[in-house]
């Protein structure tokens, strides 16, 4: 079994979490709202379709609930789906990287949409793009 696992909903709509080799587990989802998951080594969660001010607070929100759920392990965001990505979806992952830090763990991108990648890069932040191994 998976060190994470996604639901069968999200699967389909999280095709980064199965190319990490997240596998299937049919259920509700314990964070709350799509894309959260659990697994017994840390989280994973779609964000998206907009990680903008408009919409940071929400996000925040749902990344404060993966973070509490992942205490003991590394938390997986899934942003293949983002169409709209501004300084704010950026201050979300690095602090959503510090607080993961602090607990000697990691925040790991396994998606990321151009909108994401073309962001990271224009603020230096090439280091968060680093390709995720399935355990």
């Amino acid at each position: 079994m998976s060190a994470l696992q996604t639901t069968e909903a999200d699967a389909g709509r999280a095709p980064g979490l199965a190319a990490a080799g997240l596998s299937s587990q049919a259920g509700p989802h314990p964070l709350g709202g799509s894309g959260a998951v659990l697994g017994d080594r840390g989280a994973a969660i779609v964000l998206g379709p907009e990680l903008t001010i408009a919409y940071a607070a929400a996000a925040r929100d749902r990344l404060v609930a993966a973070l509490a759920a992942c205490e003991d392990g590394d938390l997986l965001l899934d942003l293949g789906g983002v169409t709209d990505f501004d300084s704010s979806g950026v201050q979300l992952l690095l602090s959503a990287r510090l607080s993961q830090h602090s607990r000697g763990h990691q925040l790991r991108l396994v998606a990321s949409s151009p909108a994401v990648r073309d962001a990271l890069l224009t603020f230096g932040l090439a280091d968060l793009l680093a390709p995720v191994r399935a355990d």
